[in-house]
């Protein structure tokens, strides 16, 4: 009993500090349940065509929308199954009224065999901040009645020290079934890639973890996926900006004075208001300004110079430009265009003023969510 004691002390307490936990604000529940479709023979590609063209281009923007994560069974590729995981029943509810997801619903109908909804309640939901993983493994646990508290304690202490401390392990979630069923758990691995995955199932650390977890299990099933491309969103971390790896200019104060010509939360420092202008923006993943234009009737325009995670800039009729640390945008006077933050990443550049004749900003409308998505 002490020894149960101790675990759950620490799984709940001792959080490594790589490993970042999905909750939910002060006052809402997370909604998380398990999606299985299972589409017509040999349609499971046609699917996902449907579903990268119509709801995943809207789920980035959906504040409340945490995590979608899942993958093809490779011994059955007609099956595909996703962990969902929202801020609570209010968010689910905007996501399945998003134009994009009603779209996915139509269009799946001919090729949609069966579909079925899971609730579970949430073990351990633990990520990197962002990341992208190729491998996933999902598992169904049968556990014993009697050791359903030990095995909750020791799966969270293990899952969170393994997002922690191996570079190649970039998720770790697990799930219990609801009422009578919730010694049923499921679970969800993403690892970078297959050497990843290998190289943790061989390591000591989780064959400890397995030794003494099997004695605690009535049954085991190990779910291979295809080749996956789990993308990790940060929206459900509530990462402060202290939690970043930004640069070593100040971070500044919450941009208020400029807040309705952004979609998102943006931070402004001046580092120079003498000769030149030269201000920090920090963008928190997924903000950007709206289009907008300096005019100017002689000289003029800005210089953008990144300096610390990923970002985006864009004129009006062309290809939006990656931006990372080290990049440069000169900025004519008179060009309509927009700059911010990946959807996965914060963003922090430099803004140059550029001294010119008869200047003036105009803002102009938003960038279009849908064209935003599609943003790699």
């Amino acid at each position: 009993m002490k020894l149960l004691l101790l675990m759950i002390i620490c799984a709940l307490f001792v959080r490594p500090a790589e490993a970042h936990t999905l909750f939910a604000p002060a006052g809402k529940t997370l909604k998380v349940h398990w999606a299985v479709l299972q589409s017509a023979p040999g349609k499971m590609p046609d699917m996902a065509a449907i579903s990268s063209r119509t709801v995943a281009r809207f789920t980035p923007n959906e504040p409340g929308s945490y995590a979608l994560y899942g993958a093809v069974d490779l011994q059955n590729p007609d099956i595909m199954r996703i962990l969902e995981i929202y801020e609570d029943e209010s968010a689910y509810e905007i996501h399945r009224a998003s134009a994009g997801f009603q779209a996915f619903i139509e269009e799946r109908k001919p090729i949609l065999g069966s579909l079925t909804i899971l609730p579970v309640d949430p073990i351990v939901l633990e990520q990197k901040k962002a990341g992208t993983g190729k491998s996933v493994l999902m598992r169904l646990v049968t556990v014993k009645p009697g050791n359903l508290d030990e095995f909750k304690a020791l799966t969270t202490q293990e899952f969170s020290r393994a997002v922690a401390e191996v570079p190649g392990v970039m998720a770790m979630f697990a799930t219990s079934e609801q009422g009578e069923r919730s010694n049923v758990i499921h679970t969800l691995e993403v690892f970078a890639d297959d050497e990843a995955r290998q190289e943790y199932s061989q390591s000591e650390k989780y064959k400890s973890y397995r030794k003494k977890a099997d004695t605690m299990t009535e049954s085991s099933r190990e779910v291979t996926n295809n080749p996956a491309n789990v993308t990790l969103s940060a929206k459900g971390l509530h990462l402060s900006p202290d939690d970043q790896e930004l640069s070593a200019f100040p971070l500044g104060q919450p941009n208020t004075a400029y807040a309705q010509y952004f979609d998102g939360q943006s931070y402004l420092a001046p580092v120079s208001t003498e000769q030149v202008g030269i201000f920090n923006v920090t963008f928190e993943p997924s903000c950007r300004n709206h289009w907008h234009i300096h005019h100017a009737t002689k000289g003029g325009g800005q210089i953008l110079i990144a300096v610390a995670g990923r970002g985006w800039y864009q004129e009006w009729g062309k290809p939006a430009v990656e931006m990372k640390p080290g990049d440069c945008v000169n900025i004519p006077a008179n060009v309509k265009h927009w700059h911010g933050a990946a959807k996965d990443s914060w963003f922090q550049h430099l803004a140059v003023e550029v001294s010119g004749e008869g200047t003036s900003n105009e803002w102009c409308e938003a960038v279009d969510p849908a064209e935003y998505a599609l943003l790699k």
